[in-house]
């Protein structure tokens, strides 16, 4: 996990904002939910939806099999050196945390813990309704 506390800073953001990221959270889970059950390929499937070029990258970069300290080297540089703030920041690294944890098979509930954990000014209902 990033534990960057100006990077955090940057990435400040209203309740509204972060309950806006509640669909992210919820799409890396059923992301991480298909590769338990499919295998990595299965995420070729979902590149043509996927519209968010940094979601989609990754989803790239894990399909190729790009090594992990890779992937995390591409993204991070995406995060760190390209203008993003608050909301649209903060997506980016749930994304990332998302995508690290999906490459390296961890479970989709801890997926779903390790992502969600970045709202935490959102109510825990907004995740269990879905």
């Amino acid at each position: 996990m990033i534990r960057d506390l100006a990077l955090a800073a940057k990435a400040s953001c209203s309740i509204e904002d972060q309950e806006s990221l509640v669909p992210l959270v919820l799409q890396l889970k059923r992301l991480s939910e298909m590769v338990s059950k499919q295998g990595i390929l299965a995420l070729e499937n979902e590149l043509p939806q996927i519209k968010d070029t940094f979601l989609n990258l990754g989803i790239q970069l894990i399909i190729d099999k790009v090594e992990r300290t890779n992937i995390q080297d591409i993204l991070d540089s995406d995060i760190y050196y390209n203008q993003s703030n608050g909301r649209e920041l903060l997506k980016k690294i749930i994304t990332r945390e998302g995508l690290l944890r999906i490459q390296a098979g961890d479970s989709p509930r801890n997926v779903l813990i390790c992502t969600k954990i970045f709202l935490a000014k959102v109510n825990e209902t907004n995740f269990q309704n879905h």
